[in-house]
C-alpha cells in the first residue's frame, strides 16, 4: 500500500511540477519534488526500498516523456537517482546518525549539507550522462546541471522535511491558534499577489518580503509550522510565476532566492523547536525534582509515623491481651466479646507488622524476604477485607494454577500492596450497582522467573486524565486521597525486583504486578 502510494505520488508530482523546463524532454526543471519524496521514503522505511526508486523513475520516463535515447540510456538515467539518493540516505542514517523525526538543529544542518552534496552529485551525473550519449549539447552542460541541481535541492529541502515531520509517531501536535493560522496563510497569499500581480515594482525587489510571514510562522510554530509554510510559499511562487509567464532563466533566479528562504526557514524552525524541547525537558526535570522532594518528605513522615505509632500499637495489644485474660473466667456469656477482641488483636498485630515493615523499607530501602505462596498472601488480604467486601456486596473471585511457584517477598509488604489495590478497587466500585460489583484477584506464572498477580474490577475505570501519572506521588483522583498508596506500592514492588502497571479495560481497570520466583 505504501509503495503504491509512493509510485502514484511520484508520477503525479513529476507531472505537476514540469514547469519552466530547461529541457522538457528530460524533466530538467527549477523545481523537482520527486527526489524529496524518494529520500523521505528511504529515511523513514530504510534503504530496502531503494529498487522502487528505479521503478518510479523509469515509470515517469515512459508515461510522461516517452522513449528517448534508446532503452539502455533510459535505464541508466532511471538507475542514477536510485543509486545516488540511496547513498545519500545511507550516509545520513548510518554514518551521520541523522534522526528521521527531524527534531534537532544538528539534524537540520546535517540534512542540508548532505542534500547539497547529494543533489549536486546527481546533477553532475544525470546531465553528464545525457551529454555523453549525445542527447544534450556540451555547451549547455553548466546551465542544465545548475538548473537540475537547484531543482532537486529545493525539492528535497521543501518536500523531505514536510513528509518526515508529518509521518512522526506519535503524530505531531500543532499549536491551536486557528485564527492566527488563517492570518499567516492570508499574509503569504497577499505577498505572492504583491510580488507577481500588483505591478508596484520589479518582482525580485519585492521578493524578500516573503521572509516576514516565514519568520512569524517559525517563531510561533517551530519546525512543524515552518515545513508547511515553505511548501505554501513554494507552490504560491510557482503558480505566480506560471501565471505571470516567466521565462525559465528568470524562474531559476527566483528559485535561487526561494532556496535561501527555505534554508533559512528550516534552520530557524528547528532552532525554535529545539529550544522549546529544552525548555520542556527543564520543566519536566523540575517537576520530577519537586515530586522527588515531596516523596522524600513523605518517606520521612512515614518513618516518623512508624516510629511514633509502634509503641502505642504495642500498648493497645497488651491491654487487649490483658482484657482477654480477665474475661477468660467469666464463662460463655462473654464469648462474643472475646471473639471481637481476638479480631482486634489480630488487626493490631498486623498493623504493627505493617508499621515495622514500612519503617524498615523507607529506612534501609530493602526488606527481609522469604519464600511465600501467592495464593496464601491473596487469601490473607481478602480475609482481612472480608467485612468491607461483604458490606459493599462485592462478588470476589480468585484464581491461580496448581503448582504455581512460590515468590520471594516480604509477606507484610506485599500485603500492603494488595491491600492498596483491593481498597482502590472497592472505592471504584462504589458507583457500580451493588448487584454488579465484581472483583477478581488472580496469580499466574509470568515467563521465566516471575509470578504475576492481578487485581481487576468492573468499575468505571481510572478517571484521571493522565494515567501515566498514576504512580507518581500525590497523584490522585479521590477528593480525600493523599496520592501515596500507588506510589508506595510501586516502590515496594520495584524494591522486590518486580514492576507494577495499570491496564484500562472496556469496563473497569486492572492493576498488575510481578514478583520474582523464590530460588
Amino acid at each position: 500500500m505504501l509503495i503504491a502510494a509512493y509510485l502514484a505520488a511520484y508520477v503525479a508530482l513529476d507531472h505537476a511540477t514540469n514547469v519552466f523546463p530547461a529541457v522538457a524532454a528530460l524533466a530538467i526543471t527549477p523545481w523537482n519534488p520527486p527526489p524529496g519524496l524518494s529520500l523521505a521514503l528511504l529515511l523513514r522505511t530504510g534503504t530496502r526500498n531503494a529498487p522502487w526508486l528505479f521503478v518510479a523513475a523509469l515509470l515517469t520516463e515512459f508515461m510522461l516523456r516517452g522513449p528517448h535515447g534508446g532503452l539502455p540510456v533510459m535505464l541508466v538515467a532511471a538507475a542514477l537517482p536510485a543509486v545516488v539518493y540511496t547513498g545519500t540516505a545511507a550516509v545520513l542514517v548510518r554514518r551521520l546518525r541523522f534522526n528521521p523525526d527531524f527534531t534537532s538543529l544538528r539534524d537540520g544542518v546535517v540534512f542540508i549539507g548532505v542534500a547539497i552534496v547529494g543533489s549536486g552529485a546527481m546533477a553532475i551525473a544525470y546531465v553528464g550522462w545525457y551529454v555523453v550519449t549525445g542527447e544534450l549539447p556540451g555547451a549547455t552542460y553548466a546551465f542544465n546541471a545548475l538548473t537540475y541541481w537547484i531543482g532537486d535541492l529545493i525539492g528535497i529541502v521543501v518536500t523531505t522535511p514536510l513528509l518526515l515531520v508529518a509521518s512522526r509517531r506519535p503524530r505531531p501536535q500543532f499549536a491551536r491558534r486557528p485564527f492566527e493560522a488563517v492570518a499567516q496563510v492570508a499574509v503569504i497569499g497577499a505577498i505572492v499577489w504583491v510580488v507577481f500581480a500588483s505591478g508596484w515594482a520589479e518582482e525580485l525587489k519585492l521578493f524578500y518580503s516573503i521572509f516576514l510571514p516565514l519568520v512569524w510562522i517559525a517563531m510561533r510554530r517551530g519546525i512543524e509550522g515552518t515545513v508547511i509554510a515553505t511548501t505554501l510559499i513554494q507552490v504560491g511562487m510557482m503558480v505566480g510565476m506560471d501565471v505571470a509567464g516567466f521565462a525559465p532563466g528568470t524562474a531559476l533566479e527566483f528559485q535561487m532566492l526561494l532556496l535561501t528562504v527555505a534554508l533559512t526557514g528550516l534552520i530557524l524552525g528547528l532552532a525554535v523547536s529545539e529550544r522549546r524541547q529544552v525548555e520542556r525537558r527543564l520543566r519536566e526535570r523540575e517537576a520530577e525534582l519537586e515530586r522527588g522532594l515531596r516523596f522524600a518528605g513523605a518517606s520521612a513522615m512515614a518513618s516518623a509515623l512508624a516510629h511514633e505509632l509502634n509503641q502505642p500499637l504495642a500498648a493497645i495489644g497488651s491491654y487487649v491481651r490483658a482484657c482477654q485474660l480477665m474475661l477468660s473466667d467469666q464463662g460463655g456469656a462473654q464469648e462474643a466479646l472475646r471473639a471481637t477482641m481476638e479480631k482486634v488483636m489480630r488487626e493490631v498485630t498486623r498493623a504493627a507488622e505493617v508499621v515495622r515493615n514500612l519503617r524498615e523499607f523507607f529506612g534501609a530501602g530493602s526488606s527481609r524476604r522469604e519464600p511465600l505462596e501467592a495464593g496464601r498472601v491473596i487469601g490473607a488480604v481478602l480475609e482481612s477485607a472480608r467485612e468491607r467486601l461483604d458490606h459493599a456486596r462485592v462478588h470476589v473471585t480468585t484464581s491461580w494454577p496448581p503448582g504455581l511457584p512460590r515468590i520471594s517477598a516480604s509477606s507484610a509488604q506485599i500485603e500492603i500492596v494488595l491491600h492498596n489495590l483491593v481498597s482502590n478497587a472497592m472505592d471504584a466500585l462504589e458507583t457500580t450497582p451493588p448487584t454488579n460489583r465484581r472483583l477478581d484477584v488472580s496469580a499466574a506464572a509470568d515467563g521465566q522467573g516471575y509470578v504475576r498477580i492481578s487485581v481487576t474490577d468492573n468499575g468505571p475505570g481510572v478517571s484521571m486524565p493522565g494515567t501515566a501519572d498514576l504512580f507518581e506521588p500525590f497523584a490522585t483522583s479521590k477528593p480525600e486521597g493523599m496520592g501515596l498508596g500507588l506510589a508506595i506500592s510501586r516502590s515496594i514492588v520495584e524494591g522486590h525486583g518486580g514492576r507494577l502497571w495499570h491496564e484500562q479495560r472496556d469496563r473497569g481497570a486492572s492493576f498488575t504486578f510481578t514478583l520474582p520466583v523464590a530460588t
